[in-house]
């Protein structure tokens, strides 16, 4: 995973995976804020025999987001079902777009619904699912479950799931976690598809 953004998000969730015996060694951090250091990054990740690498950018118009958008086979816009957020996920879909025509690029592109509750949507929410459906979207949203909201603090959700089923009195929140592990999969074979055609 290559870090553009300065507030180190992906470090953090490392750092706490790793107290919670939460992580997966074959997944590694790389430090890109700059554009020197997301070229080193992806010679060190290259030199590893890493796969596939999952860029978080910062916010912002900046050549480094530039060069990733550029150098991407699938780019990832997350949103909330909030007017606010729709807005934001609007402008950085337009910037990808103009971006990949003035590059004469073609990369596949995709909102992703986050925190959908699990019940039924609201009004307003509706709308602005209704909105997010005439554009590439995901098939499956992130529904609003705690598996993935404590990520951040627990680690790896499978790492976290396979914690958890050693423990009895987990069980509950176990089976949560491995309907979001299920989702997630969901959510994988979509961009492995897109990627494929």
């Amino acid at each position: 995973m290559f870090e553009a953004d300065e507030n180190r998000p992906l470090t953090k969730w490392k750092e706490n995976a790793l107290r919670n015996d939460a992580w997966d060694h074959q997944c590694e951090v790389f430090v890109a804020d700059e554009v020197p250091l997301l070229e080193d990054a992806y010679q060190q990740a290259e030199a590893a025999g890493f796969q596939y690498a999952l860029a978080d950018t910062h916010g912002g118009l900046s050549e480094l987001n530039n060069i990733i958008v550029a150098s991407s086979d699938f780019l990832l816009v997350p949103t909330m079902l909030t007017p606010l957020d729709i807005d934001e996920a609007l402008a950085t879909y337009r910037y990808i777009i103009e971006l990949l025509l003035a590059e004469a690029l073609q990369t596949h592109t995709a909102i992703l619904r986050q925190r959908v509750p699990i019940g039924r949507l609201t009004v307003s929410q509706q709308a602005a699912n209704d909105m997010l459906e005439l554009l590439p979207v995901f098939d499956v949203p992130m529904y609003e479950r705690d598996a993935f909201a404590a990520m951040k603090q627990r680690g790896m959700l499978h790492m976290t799931v396979a914690n958890m089923s050693h423990t009895p009195a987990m069980r509950l929140m176990l089976r949560n976690n491995r309907h979001a592990l299920d989702e997630l999969a969901m959510i994988g074979a979509f961009v492995e598809k897109r990627l494929e055609g």
